[in-house]
């Protein structure tokens, strides 16, 4: 078994409140040969005096920064760390015991992987844990990426070389700067092997609401401009064997239903271009409350799934 070290990276920006229990949980690895770095983002509550006690310890690495963003937090931990293998865990998640022992061994025993990822638990505030279960693939992962970003950091433990070889979280993205980097890892050839495991425990917060809606005009754009950005690197035959005209459709639709959703007739029109024509037509129809009546529609089904969910688990505990 190795026993090479593993930096765990720790973004934390105004994450008092969640903080130490995500530290705990990475203490509390049976893998002990690791280091923690936490990289306070400009933090303006109590991160600071939240880890005083550990950094007088010597149990974490404290490094202050000017706020620079997710991708710029994890880019410091990472030219910061010593460990053979970094692994990312955002304040309010939490790794279950056995992660980096697990993902760690699985990396020394597969030399020819990068990147290796597993699956996960997922976990609300009132402390409610569910599982969305899917068809994780391994090895070369560009084409699949291509069409939805399924590698949760959380969830990556990966080779400290890959980033100066291929280089860092883009900071200038600010949103789906680990989509962006996947894909450019998985491009140049870099293998990733998916441990069909549930090693960590993602916080999903309060959603469906009209406030978490405001971001995603912001950042269905982001993913168009990501990719592309990829687009323009991709030689005529990637285009035709990717189908790469398709996606771009697809994510300049998502932009502008996006837009819609929270009622910008204009944004949504002016992402339309390149959409077929009756798109304008049904952006010029499209009442103004459209937010409304899509949250009250995904509540509904929210709610319908829920209910199911809750008859199968009570059918399979009465058998």
């Amino acid at each position: 078994m190795t026993n090479s070290r593993v930096s765990i990276i720790i973004p934390a920006y105004n994450a008092a409140d969640y903080l130490k229990e995500a530290v705990d949980s990475v203490l509390a690895q049976t893998y002990k040969n690791i280091e923690i770095i936490v990289v306070d983002d400009g933090s303006t509550d109590d991160t600071r005096s939240a880890l005083e006690s550990y950094v007088a310890s010597g149990k974490i690495k404290y490094i202050y920064q000017k706020n620079k963003g997710l991708a710029g937090a994890r880019n410091t931990g990472i030219k910061n760390a010593s460990g053979k293998y970094v692994a990312f865990l955002d304040a309010d998640d939490l790794f279950l015991p056995d992660k980096v022992a697990e993902q760690a061994r699985a990396l020394e025993e597969n030399p020819g992987y990068g990147v290796c990822y597993s699956d996960l638990l997922h976990f609300s505030e009132d402390g409610k844990v569910y599982h969305h279960r899917y068809n994780y693939p391994s090895g070369d992962i560009f084409e699949q990426l291509l069409h939805r970003q399924f590698v949760n950091p959380l969830t990556v433990v990966a080779r400290r070389e890959l980033f100066t070889k291929y280089g860092f979280f883009d900071e200038s993205l600010r949103r789906s700067e680990d989509w962006d980097l996947w894909l450019r890892l998985a491009r140049a050839g870099v293998k990733f092997y998916f441990l069909d495991e549930r090693l960590a425990r993602y916080r999903v917060r309060s959603v469906g609401n009209l406030s978490s809606l405001a971001s995603e005009p912001e950042m269905k754009e982001k993913n168009l401009e990501l990719f592309s950005r990829l687009g323009r690197e991709l030689s005529s035959e990637e285009w035709s064997r990717y189908r790469f005209d398709e996606i771009l459709k697809k994510l300049r639709l998502k932009v502008v239903m996006a837009h819609l959703m929270v009622g910008d007739k204009s944004g949504a029109l002016k992402h339309a271009e390149g959409l077929p024509s009756f798109w304008r037509f049904l952006i010029a129809l499209a009442p103004a409350k459209f937010s409304e009546a899509i949250l009250s529609f995904v509540r509904k089904i929210k709610h319908r799934l829920l209910l199911k969910k809750m008859k199968k688990n009570r059918m399979m505990n009465n058998r």
